[in-house]
């Protein structure tokens, strides 16, 4: 309640940094926050508390980002208790996802990292992606973990890097392809509408083209057993891996058609591929 008190006055002295903390001293106190259960704590003065300062009101310097970066990136922020399920340690995780993706948007717009701390940043993202297996989306009474969603704001800042280029791209999208086809469940909170982002940033900042993006939709590949219906328990796994790659290309085609990023013969590819995916075109 303490905490919850200090972070509530915050907001309420519209964000200004309490007097007796530097700026350092006081985003490290609001960090305490994201480990928090409580979803307001967490979430609506914790998160928003820092990203008011990071981004609105560019708190930190580049080397106290740097420090603060290597504290989110790591095993006790983000890969606390990587692996466990169904448990309070995945708000840890997610919501240092978001302030790593924070940070990232920082030197999107001021340039701190080299390219090796970049590197470096983005690879613990993907290793990420492959460790993660809490993948609720709202919990009741406790508020958002949403990790892919989390996730995927973080890779989307990855993509709109000066150090990204097709090779990056391609290392990116193998985190998106683990956090659709790990999901042990079909998204019910937007998940594929997030992870369609950064794939539609590669083809919009031309990190990438629409056919490669294509050329790797068509690499995916979702072995059901040839004795039994899809819809089958013994297919139950690949039905959501299907229903959920079906939504994410939905997504991506509304998003690049919105856009005008699709010439019509690869638009038509990208319907394909939806039947390819659909339990539905699949099973006739």
């Amino acid at each position: 309640m303490e905490l919850k008190n200090q972070l509530l006055e915050i907001r309420q002295n519209a964000y200004r940094l309490p007097n007796e903390l530097s700026e350092l001293e006081a985003v490290q106190l609001v960090m305490c926050s994201l480990r928090s259960p409580d979803g307001e704590l967490r979430d609506a003065l914790g998160y928003t508390i820092l990203s008011k300062w990071l981004l609105e009101k560019h708190f930190l310097d580049s080397d106290q980002l740097k420090e603060i970066l290597g504290q989110a990136t790591s095993e006790n922020m983000l890969y606390f208790k990587i692996g466990e399920s169904g448990n309070d340690s995945v708000f840890l995780r997610t919501f240092s996802s978001l302030l790593i993706a924070l940070i990232l948007f920082r030197d999107n717009q001021d340039k701190f990292l080299t390219k090796v701390e970049f590197r470096e940043t983005m690879n613990q993202l993907i290793h990420y992606c492959k460790l993660e297996k809490d993948y609720r989306s709202f919990v009741e009474g406790k508020g958002w973990a949403h990790a892919p969603a989390h996730m995927s704001d973080a890779l989307d800042e990855c993509v709109r890097s000066r150090f990204v280029g097709f090779d990056e791209c391609r290392i990116l999208w193998d985190g998106l392809q683990t956090l659709l086809q790990n999901a042990p469940f079909v998204f019910d909170a937007e998940e594929d509408e997030r992870i369609a982002i950064p794939a539609l940033a590669m083809v919009e900042f031309k990190k990438v083209s629409a056919a490669d993006l294509l050329e790797w939709l068509k690499k995916i590949d979702i072995q059901d057993s040839a004795e039994v219906p899809v819809y089958s328990v013994v297919n139950r796994v690949n039905l959501t891996k299907r229903v959920n790659m079906k939504h994410f290309i939905r997504c991506l085609y509304m998003r690049m058609k919105e856009k005008s990023l699709l010439k019509k013969e690869e638009e038509e590819q990208l319907i394909r591929l939806e039947h390819k995916f659909n339990p539905y075109f699949y099973n006739i």
